[in-house]
């Protein structure tokens, strides 16, 4: 292969998983490590990866996520879920979020907080584990298992609290269980006190493009059971922000 090729495999690579090393690289591409060390290099040079250490492992640059927002169509996303979202969290009480799929992450680009004494934060900007948050296995549960497995390919799982599921067995029974319900949830896995219910929000063909979500203190929401009537009340704004996109994206002003 050529250089070139070989240096949009390696940002293909880096926007499926999120991180790579030198010998992640090599092995993919079949390739030297010294070859796989200047291909990282010129994509860092460009702001496609970074590198938080000499020596240590690549992370998305911010050329990647600028690309990864541009065709998400993140603009459109927020036209479309803006005031449907602020209205559901003044409807709920709780706060509501928009994310987008990043690798193995989730990226919040829209969140607005509910109108509770105690209750989440703004998840506006933060960059979460796929994984442990229900925004992300809302995306996830839409892809096809190849495509999962790329994102995951040592099937290491971040543990960001006691209890979040980092077997992978465990995991990908729970992206089944998130595929047959039509929602995902998850109770204090990424944060100690926090659960989230989530609806997936598609293109037209059917594609996941971002995951609507509510995020609500454990001492509200404890259970799946609980969680049902959130579900179903979040599930009704996911379609009408579903519907919404889909306009933007087929007007010619789209």
């Amino acid at each position: 292969m050529s250089s070139a090729e070989n240096a949009l495999l390696v940002i293909q690579l880096m926007s499926q998983r999120g991180q790579l090393t030198v010998r992640e690289v090599a092995n993919e591409l079949a390739v030297a490590d010294s070859t796989a060390h200047r291909l990282l290099a010129a994509c860092r040079r460009l702001g496609f990866v970074r590198q938080e250490a000499v020596g240590g492992a690549y992370f998305a640059g911010p050329a990647l996520h600028e690309m990864a927002l541009a065709a998400s169509g993140a603009p459109r996303l927020r036209e479309a879920s803006g005031e449907l979202a602020q209205q559901a969290a003044r409807d709920l009480g709780e706060t509501v979020s928009i994310a987008i799929l990043e690798g193995r992450q989730c990226r919040f680009v829209e969140s607005f907080e509910g109108n509770r004494a105690i209750r989440v934060s703004s998840l506006l900007g933060q960059v979460q584990p796929a994984h442990a948050c229900s925004a992300g296995r809302a995306i996830l549960a839409r892809l096809s298992s190849e495509d999962v497995s790329r994102r995951f390919p040592t099937r290491s799982l971040e543990k960001r609290t006691a209890r979040t599921i980092s077997d992978w067995v465990a995991f990908t029974a729970e992206l089944d269980r998130t595929r047959k319900r039509g929602w995902a949830v998850e109770f204090g896995e990424l944060e100690v006190g926090i659960a989230s219910v989530s609806h997936v929000l598609t293109d037209s063909t059917g594609q996941p493009k971002a995951a609507l979500s509510v995020s609500v203190p454990m001492s509200r929401l404890t259970t799946a059971k609980d969680a049902i009537p959130l579900a179903h009340a979040l599930g009704g704004v996911a379609a009408e922000v579903q519907s919404r996109l889909r306009a933007l994206i087929t007007s010619p002003q789209g």
